[in-house]
């Protein structure tokens, strides 16, 4: 089917209006199911709240397929669904009718370009044999805890796509414009982990210290320390970075007080420098403990992992842009976090930046939208892409 760019930007400009928050996107959801059922696309039991899986199964006969048994082989596609809890500034004529949210980040968007390839494979379910499961991902702003974990990782609890063989997502990007589309291999996003350190001395007066053990002084030796690993302890040419983003010490002028706080985050783009950076840390915290006579509590909560992007499926990410007229690009350089990146974790994939234009309007901010001419074609590629990454798996099974 030829995608109709009116009725894609009109279901676009409802879900802007609509903007939900993390494990909140119920009328979002209910949206989704909506066109997918009404285009007679399957509909997962997953148990999920809020989000929803979808099957779309190719019908092509087995004979006339590439390999023998290729209709086996289970691809996934994915959009996220949640908003942030920004109050709109855009001006736009569909501007948010739920105070306090906006789809500032283009969630918005990522979704549509998920449902837009969704409808388009299943017209073409003929022309492919294999399974393509589309994720409609809610929570992937979520600040996670262990209770309430990111949305990605709530859907690969469910089991659904342990079958899964390659994942592939998209965002959209206000440093691309459209027409274009970032691809790269290798790392495109940081892995986000937080760190902290309590440090316990012993409280004195301020005209007395030798009768305490400062914390703040153990505080200040681990702030500088902190600054210089990420410069001194991984490969320079690598992207990270420490950040200390809380210190909390004392309470008055004249006292020097019993114990301290900091705390702050971590983030890289490969694994070696996020296990070196968090041994570090840890090791400075009982060194420091050790030289001023402090007890340090060290602790460390690993979020997301970075995305890191398959060589060869880039290559058919490539190959499926090219053949949309789009123009791919390498993929703005960011340490941001992305849940997508727990899929990756199960299987490999590629993670796409979509140019919508708009650079002069931040993202995660209260003016930013997308522009919507990009959205047709970011729909095209996905389902291109399904489609060639389905005769790839075809021809690797010869």
């Amino acid at each position: 089917m030829t995608l109709n760019s009116s009725q894609l930007q009109a279901w676009y400009r409802w879900f802007h209006q609509h903007p939900e928050p993390s494990y909140a996107e119920v009328e979002t959801t209910a949206k989704i199911r909506s066109i997918l059922q009404d285009h007679g696309v399957t509909i997962l039991d997953t148990g999920l709240a809020t989000g929803l899986v979808a099957q779309i199964q190719g019908t092509q006969p087995e004979e006339d397929s590439q390999a023998h048994g290729a209709h086996q082989h289970v691809i996934a596609l994915r959009g996220d669904i949640d908003a942030l809890p920004i109050q709109e500034q855009t001006g736009l004529s569909y501007a948010s009718v739920n105070p306090g949210y906006l789809h500032g980040c283009g969630h918005d968007f990522n979704l549509m370009v998920a449902l837009a390839a969704a409808l388009e494979l299943q017209e073409k379910r003929d022309q492919f044999a294999g399974t393509v499961k589309i994720i409609f991902q809610p929570a992937e702003e979520v600040a996670a805890t262990k209770e309430t974990p990111t949305g990605a990782v709530t859907v690969l609890r469910t089991g659904v796509l342990d079958d899964v063989e390659a994942f592939f997502g998209t965002h959209d990007s206000n440093a691309l414009e459209p027409g274009q589309i970032g691809i790269s291999s290798g790392p495109v996003s940081g892995a986000v982990d937080k760190y902290s350190v309590t440090i316990t001395g012993k409280g004195s007066h301020a005209a007395h210290p030798d009768a305490g053990h400062s914390p703040i002084r153990a505080l200040l030796t681990l702030a500088q320390g902190l600054q210089s690993l990420a410069g001194l302890e991984v490969d320079p040419t690598h992207p990270r970075v420490v950040s200390i983003t809380h210190v909390e010490a004392g309470s008055t002028w004249n006292v020097i007080p019993e114990s301290a706080f900091i705390e702050g985050t971590v983030r890289t783009a490969h694994p070696d420098d996020r296990r070196a950076l968090h041994d570090r840390i840890s090791a400075l915290s009982d060194a420091i403990a050790t030289a001023w006579s402090v007890e340090t509590v060290f602790r460390w909560d690993y979020g997301s992992p970075a995305v890191v992007n398959d060589p060869d499926w880039v290559r058919v990410a490539q190959q499926a842009a090219s053949q949309v007229g789009l123009r791919p690009q390498p993929s703005p350089v960011t340490l941001g976090g992305e849940d997508f990146s727990y899929y990756l974790d199960r299987a490999p994939g590629v993670f796409l930046h979509i140019g919508v234009g708009n650079s002069d309007r931040p993202m995660h901010g209260p003016t930013f939208y997308p522009r919507l001419d990009a959205l047709a074609t970011a729909g095209a590629a996905l389902s291109t892409l399904a489609l060639l990454a389905l005769r790839k798996l075809n021809d690797d099974a010869e």
